[in-house]
Formats: structure tokens, C-alpha cells, sequence
């Protein structure tokens, strides 16, 4: 992560952090810092550290992985926003970050959480991290149950957590991305979330530091991918970098969270959009669905028997849907409309005023707006039969 750890990287950038927070943490690396041959002042001020022995030790290659996580995250966390998303992850984890703040920036802020409470709170920052990456992804791919086994869901354990990390370790040691990876797990009442980091492709990047000198950095990129179990449903959803990983995915928490490893089918056919081939404005009404005030069509691609072999794209205007424009009756799309490839729907929750949006496509996709509550819109999707209903859970209305 050398690349990027940018409060490090120059004499300048270490001159803006509190030299007695820095050295507190550099100060839980003893053998390091030996290594380095170069010792820690007693009273640490702007004019007593070795800023440049600090800005080596913390570039070098051979830095030890706890500490090169620390700055790297120090590095994303260090502004007003990261600061925000510490704070909520420790509310959220019930710690408390007892420490004043007065005359320190977010940066110094940032190592104050990964030091209070030591070593409690190490892993604080890169959950926060975590999670802000995890409700940035908006486009998931859909694995189904091959059968339905929801009763036997177990609540992944310490050791089988361990033992996951140690496989996909592994697993992207064997794709010669070497090692650095870690999974990060979010338990809530419906669903269970695991953010997967792993070391990506080898970039080379030319740079300019602050100073005015030319650099070149190779690193490797971390990388995040999102595993999310619905135990409601019993989908397994896919954020990833790389197609080729859904497989290791499929079986490895499977695995964790079942004791087998063919729990989640292939299947690419997971959503259909028949539902609104033919009669289809009941389907919009929200009633039965907890949560959901209001959800519209707003864009949709789709075939017809008049214009065979070409896909007609419909879109509403700003503020309108597709049901405002339509004069087929109980039908939005053309009589002869046989197949739809994919839809976007705007939809509004009870305790909101913002609408947000989500897109269908015909296939295993749904791309949505994360600052929604996706779970309430996927209900309807699937009591409205747009979703393969593989377990018999619903009757199609």
C-alpha cells in the first residue's frame, strides 16, 4: 500500500501530524523501528524527530503489515469525512473513543481511535474503512439456494472466520497477487456482510510530492469485493473486481456459514422482467410492502413483435414516470411487447423525502443507489415476481 499513503510519504506531509501522536504510534513497532536503526525522542516535538528516517520507515518495503495498515488508513481516513466514519463505526461498535481532540487534525484524530483503548481498537479504522467502501458498491450479481437449507445457518464463529481468511489467503496467493488480504464482517438482523480486501495488479504510477521531486511507485492497489448473505431470502450477493472469484466466494461461505460447499446454485437466470410484459399497473401499488411508499417506471428497454431483432428504449422525464405516459390501459409497454432486457425504477421509503433508483436487468444484475434501503425495494421485487423464486416463498400477485 505504499502508493497511497500519502500523510507519509514526504518530510512535509509527516510535519502537518502531531509529532507525539506519531510517535505513540510508531512506538508499538519496537522491533521496526530497531531494524531502522533509529530510536524514538522522549519528548517528541517538530524539532526532535528524525523526519526523515520516519518517512523511510514508513515507505520501505519491508514494513510490517500492521503498521503499514495504519498509515494507510490514516491516509483515507485523515479528513472531516473519514473522522465522521470512524466516530459512527465506534458508535455503531459501542466503543468509546475516550480521548481530547482539542489542536489535533483528522488525521492525528484518526491515529487517537486506532490507539485508544490498544489493542482493542486496532482493527477500528479499517472496519470504518470497510464499511463506507461496502455501502459505495451498487451493483450486485444474485446467487440462489439450490435447496433450501436457511434452517441451517450458523452465526460464523472466531475460528471459522480465521479459517476463511486463511483460505482466500491463499486462494489470491495461488492468483500470484501475494498476500495481504482480510475479510471484515458486518452481522445484522437480516442479512450478514463480509468486505473481502485483497492485494490487486501491480501499478506503476510516476508522482510529484510536495517538495517538487519526481518518484516512481510500484504497489500493489488494495482491493475490496462484497459478499452478502439475505437470510431472509437466501440469496448470496456479489460486488466483485473479477468475475473468475465467484466460484471461491460461492464455496467459501457457503462453507462458513453452512458446512457445505454447494449451498448457492450458478444460476444466471435470477430476475426476469415478465411482470410487466402485459397488464402490469397493480404491480405498483405498495400496500403489503413495509417501508415502501412509492415506486415507479421510469426507463426500460425492451423488444416487440412490430420492431423484431431491435431493442426500443423508453425513458420518462425528470420528476415523471412511464405509468404517467401510458395509454394502453392496464398496460405500460406496446400490446406486442415480448421481452424486456432490463428496467429502472424510482422509488420513494415511508421515512424519507429523497427517491431513489434502481435498475434490473434480465439475468443475475441489480444496480441500485446505496443511500436506500435496497432490502425493502427487493421485496418487492421478488412479491411481484421480477425475482426466480427458487425457494417457494411467494405467490406471485
Amino acid at each position: 500500500m505504499a502508493g497511497k499513503k500519502r500523510c507519509f510519504s514526504t518530510v512535509r506531509a509527516l510535519r502537518r501530524l502531531d509529532p507525539k501522536v506519531l510517535c505513540e504510534v510508531l512506538a508499538k513497532f519496537p522491533d521496526y523501528l530497531f531494524e531502522r536503526k533509529f530510536s524514538l525522542p522522549a519528548e517528541p516535538s517538530s524539532e526532535t524527530v528524525q523526519y526523515e528516517a520516519v518517512r523511510d520507515a514508513c515507505m520501505a518495503e519491508g514494513i510490517p503489515h500492521d503498521l503499514d495498515d495504519v498509515l494507510f488508513f490514516v491516509s483515507m481516513l485523515g479528513n472531516t469525512q473519514g473522522w465522521d466514519k470512524i466516530q459512527r463505526e465506534a458508535k455503531f461498535q459501542g466503543k468509546r473513543l475516550n480521548f481530547k481532540n482539542v489542536d489535533l487534525s483528522c488525521a492525528d484524530l484518526a491515529m487517537k481511535a486506532w490507539l485508544c483503548d490498544w489493542p482493542k481498537n486496532k482493527h477500528l479504522l479499517e472496519q470504518s474503512y470497510a464499511r463506507a467502501k461496502f455501502l459505495s458498491l451498487s451493483s450486485y450479481v444474485y446467487l440462489p439456494m439450490s435447496k433450501d437449507v436457511r434452517k441451517q445457518y450458523k452465526t460464523p464463529t472466531d475460528a471459522g472466520m480465521d479459517a476463511t481468511r486463511k483460505a482466500l489467503e491463499e486462494y489470491f496467493i495461488g492468483q500470484e497477487l501475494g498476500k495481504g488480504s482480510n475479510v471484515v464482517v458486518y452481522d445484522g438482523e437480516k442479512e450478514i456482510s463480509f468486505l473481502v480486501r485483497y492485494p490487486g495488479q501491480m501499478e506503476r504510477h510516476a508522482a510529484i510530492d510536495n517538495d517538487g521531486n519526481t518518484a516512481n511507485h510500484v504497489f500493489k492497489p488494495e482491493e475490496y469485493d462484497a459478499v452478502v448473505y439475505d437470510k431472509v431470502y437466501g440469496y448470496l450477493r456479489l460486488n466483485t473486481n473479477r468475475a473468475k472469484d465467484h466460484t471461491r466466494y460461492r464455496i467459501a461461505f457457503a462453507d462458513l456459514l453452512f458446512g457445505a460447499a454447494n449451498v448457492f446454485a450458478k444460476e444466471k437466470n435470477v430476475f426476469t422482467l415478465n411482470p410487466l410484459i402485459g397488464p402490469c399497473r397493480e404491480i405498483f401499488k405498495c400496500d403489503d410492502i413495509p417501508g415502501l411508499a412509492e415506486i415507479a417506471l421510469i426507463e426500460v428497454g425492451f423488444v416487440s413483435l412490430s420492431k423484431p431483432g431491435m431493442e426500443e428504449i423508453w425513458r420518462s422525464d425528470h420528476d415523471c414516470s412511464l405509468l404517467d405516459y401510458s395509454v394502453n390501459g392496464m398496460h405500460i409497454l406496446p400490446k406486442d411487447a415480448f421481452s424486456c432486457k432490463y428496467a429502472k425504477f424510482r422509488y420513494r421509503l415511508k421515512d424519507r423525502t429523497k427517491w431513489v433508483t434502481i435498475t434490473v436487468h434480465a439475468g443475475d444484475t441489480l444496480t441500485y443507489e446505496r443511500d436506500g434501503d435496497c432490502a425493502v425495494v427487493e421485496e418487492w421485487l421478488m412479491r411481484r415476481g421480477f425475482t426466480k423464486d427458487t425457494l417457494g416463498l411467494f405467490v406471485k400477485r
